[in-house]
């Protein structure tokens, strides 16, 4: 088995883990029995608790990418991209088992990594999406904006949808949702004073 194969089933067994128990002073030891692995071969694939915490969401943030990719790649609209793009992240999000019960039951471990701790994601989504988006911007015109800034704006916009509650949107429903996405992006073509 390939290193790369013991770290996925450890992660594999830490995902399940989370889900059942969250987070226990003796999750190494639980992972480790489920991953039929020993105790320091977890530790030294994937690391402490805050490393599985970190190797777990860098994992959903690339299989998010992988099947989000598509509404990157189709052709249309920059605008309708973006707007589909974050109501599809954040109903993924809003969706996902494991995260839905770390922000209920462990919000002092998720919020930071979406929050004060939020570059590393925020790096991952720019790179994976900025070669995308800089195609699509150029197609459309608008090369001199900066790609960037738009998906960290992008992202930031993702996160507070996922971990705040709104007054004026049900979240769980996706066409409420993405009715209010394309609301806010009108906000840029108010003209100028």
């Amino acid at each position: 088995m390939s290193e790369e194969d013991i770290r996925e089933r450890i992660l594999d067994a830490a995902e399940k883990c989370f889900l059942e128990i969250g987070l226990s002073t003796r999750i190494h030891r639980l992972i480790a029995e489920r991953a039929a692995v020993s105790r320091p071969t977890v530790y030294k694939h994937v690391g402490d608790q805050q490393a599985i915490l970190d190797a777990l969401l860098h994992r959903e943030v690339g299989r998010f990418l992988n099947i989000a990719r598509p509404l990157l790649e189709r052709p249309g609209p920059v605008r309708e991209q973006l707007a589909d793009l974050v109501a599809f992240s954040v109903t993924y999000a809003r969706r996902h088992a494991l995260l839905r019960k770390m922000l209920l039951e462990e919000p002092q471990v998720v919020l930071p990594r979406f929050t004060i701790n939020a570059e590393p994601l925020i790096r991952l989504a720019v790179d994976a999406t900025a070669p995308s988006l800089r195609r699509a911007f150029a197609q459309a015109g608008v090369a001199d904006l900066s790609v960037d800034l738009v998906i960290e704006w992008g992202v930031r916009l993702i996160l507070s949808l996922i971990t705040t509650p709104s007054l004026t949107t049900d979240l769980d429903d996706p066409v409420e949702l993405r009715r209010s996405i394309d609301v806010l992006l009108r906000i840029g073509l108010i003209p100028p004073a």
